[in-house]
């Protein structure tokens, strides 16, 4: 999918465009190690990327956050995606004005929108901002202007994603492409999550909701998306007290009422367990780096 330049590049200056066909990549499932903004430019391809099917068509987007698993089923020759892989710092920052439930509705999904000419210039526009913005670091110098202008252009396209999903219906796209149950298990699995994750972070509580088993739901995840349920109930959590750490001002004990943890030595625990950071050196660290 990503050769070793387009690595490199990420994690010297934190993004790289590249343009892929995916062709030897069909009927293998590769977990994303960066977020990943798609643009099919032509052909097309069946893909489920975290338990959703969809057909990848010419003109469409689709973004996907870190650890996301995606399987390529079949493809027309001709296919063609440029993509567009962010740093966490980049993507946090791009995606912290939106809410949770609305970066749930809109990632790891296609969206084309009406398809109209005006919108599909644009997004070509955006990726020509981040080559322009690639070429400029060689002149420049400066990584802090080119990395505002990236989280620019990743802002840029969530918001066309936003707009897209009021022209686009992705439970009818879910039926469309006929759904195991299953899959329809997990994302609803997942909508459950946007909504509770801040008091509720037990699998009992979820499979409780689904009217299933805990062991049928960790099933579900680990085909979905090579992890059990608890792993993605934390991760959803930890990346959301990131974005607060970094994005705004409240304080640990504010974060401790927020999302429900018994007290603040608790909350510092769970944290650093997931992310090696303590909460204060998580903001220190990161202070710089979220000014935009």
């Amino acid at each position: 999918m990503m050769n070793n330049t387009y690595f490199e590049k990420l994690s010297r200056q934190g993004f790289s465009t590249i343009t892929s066909s995916l062709q030897r990549f069909v009927q293998n499932t590769y977990t994303l190690q960066f977020t990943t903004f798609f643009w099919c430019q032509s052909g097309e391809a069946l893909i489920t990327i975290d338990g959703y099917r969809f057909r990848f068509i010419q003109g469409s987007i689709a973004i996907c956050p870190t650890g996301s698993n995606i399987t390529v089923h079949d493809i027309t020759s001709d296919f063609s995606t440029r993509f567009l892989g962010v740093s966490e710092d980049i993507w946090l920052a791009a995606r912290c004005s939106f809410s949770p439930e609305v970066l749930q509705s809109i990632t790891c999904r296609a969206y084309k929108g009406r398809g109209s000419a005006n919108e599909q210039a644009f997004i070509a526009n955006v990726f020509k901002q981040v080559e322009i913005i690639e070429e400029e670091l060689y002149y420049i110098n400066d990584s802090d202007y080119c990395r505002k202008n990236i989280i620019l252009s990743a802002n840029a396209m969530l918001l066309f994603a936003q707009h897209a999903q009021a022209t686009s219906s992705a439970e009818q796209a879910k039926k469309d492409m006929g759904l195991e149950e299953k899959e329809k298990m997990f994302l609803q699995f997942r909508d459950l999550i946007a909504v509770h994750f801040r008091s509720e972070r037990s699998v009992q509580f979820y499979a409780d909701k689904l009217g299933i088993s805990t062991r049928n739901l960790n099933s579900v995840c680990q085909r979905a998306a090579a992890q059990n349920a608890k792993n993605l109930i934390d991760h959803y959590t930890i990346v959301e007290l990131q974005v607060s750490l970094m994005y705004t001002h409240k304080t640990f004990q504010e974060l401790v009422e927020e999302f429900h943890f018994p007290d603040q030595s608790y909350l510092n625990r769970y944290f650093k367990r997931h992310t090696n950071f303590s909460l204060s050196e998580f903001r220190s660290k990161r202070a710089l780096a979220a000014t935009v």
